[in-house]
């Protein structure tokens, strides 16, 4: 039995990428949103479609040179030769995702004005007044589910609703681990940023935004910092190409992270590969560097952007 070794290999993404290939994880014809890596073939790199990774298979060689790969159905070494190429896209490929789907706008003014309140509006209420949450209710169409959730409409710039997540929070303004999406994905369902429809293409040079990861946290800087308009992408991971195609062209863009090293960490990469797409964004480090365990010492654990906005003079 011929005595393999493996190879150990270090993946480095090409600066340049290919737009004449089809993505092998969802299908696409490729606009600049996937990247392979550097002497490998093309069908292995991220893909910011999906957000997938497609890897080389590991490689082994024996003292002659040849190379093998490790076959796990058949549970063997075979003889590794090529890997075929990704098909030039000639033609406009064919995709297995669902077309997105639009829910009818009266969903959204059905619970507009469900009484009682939920939580998060009675917070708001009591810690920044009525007027200014009733202006924040108007710009975000804010309703209440009928388990007492607060909904939040991702609205397109088009002022279709593509997505509704509703969430659930205690009377002190906190969020529980709780919330429900009932549009899916797999129904063609498929989100934007939240207060997309608030952009304004033809002020692209003048529109101050500010980029937020939680709904709650866009609403409360719009309610003390009105002068920006704020709109949230939804979750550590959710600043997807997808959803930030609509900022492209937009000059004054800042994305606050959350106030954690590894929300500054994980959106930091993103802003760097989206750059690469045309979409400039800057970021704003509040933890100016701290780690999560120094900002824990210093009695500020569980803070987040609320804390830090409502400091901030109106």
């Amino acid at each position: 039995m011929r005595k393999l070794e493996k190879i150990d290999t270090k993946y480095k993404f090409s600066r340049k990428r290919d737009r004449n290939i089809i993505t092998p994880c969802c299908n696409k014809k490729n606009g600049g949103g996937f990247v392979h890596y550097e002497n490998q073939p093309k069908r292995f790199g991220y893909c910011h479609y999906c957000d997938t990774t497609t890897l080389p298979p590991i490689l082994y060689k024996d003292s002659a040179g040849n190379l093998f790969t490790y076959n796990d159905v058949i549970q063997q070494f075979e003889s590794y030769n090529s890997i075929v190429e990704p098909i030039v896209a000639t033609t406009q490929p064919k995709t297995t995702s669902i077309p997105q789907k639009f829910i009818p706008e009266n969903k959204i003014w059905d619970a507009y004005s469900k009484l009682p309140e939920n939580n998060l509006l009675k917070y708001l209420r009591k810690t920044y007044g009525d007027n200014r949450v009733d202006k924040a209710c108007k710009e975000y169409a804010l309703g209440t589910s009928d388990d007492g959730g607060v909904m939040f409409w991702s609205i397109n710039t088009d002022l279709q609703v593509q997505k509704l997540k509703i969430s659930y929070y205690d009377t002190n303004g906190r969020r529980k681990k709780k919330f429900k999406a009932p549009y899916l994905n797999d129904k063609g369902y498929y989100s934007c940023l939240f207060g997309e429809h608030l952009l304004i293409p033809s002020c692209k040079d003048r529109q101050r935004i500010v980029l937020v990861e939680s709904e709650k946290t866009a609403i409360v800087g719009s309610i003390v910092l009105p002068k920006f308009t704020w709109l949230a992408y939804g979750g550590l991971t959710q600043l997807t190409v997808k959803k930030a195609h609509c900022l492209k062209g937009y000059q004054r863009v800042l994305v606050i992270p959350d106030f954690s090293s590894k929300a500054i960490k994980a959106i930091s990469k993103r802003i760097t590969e989206l750059k690469e797409l045309g979409i400039n964004l800057n970021i704003l480090d509040l933890t100016q560097g701290m780690t999560d365990t120094q900002r824990d010492n210093l009695g500020i654990y569980g803070y987040d952007l609320e804390d830090i906005i409502r400091k901030i003079p109106s």
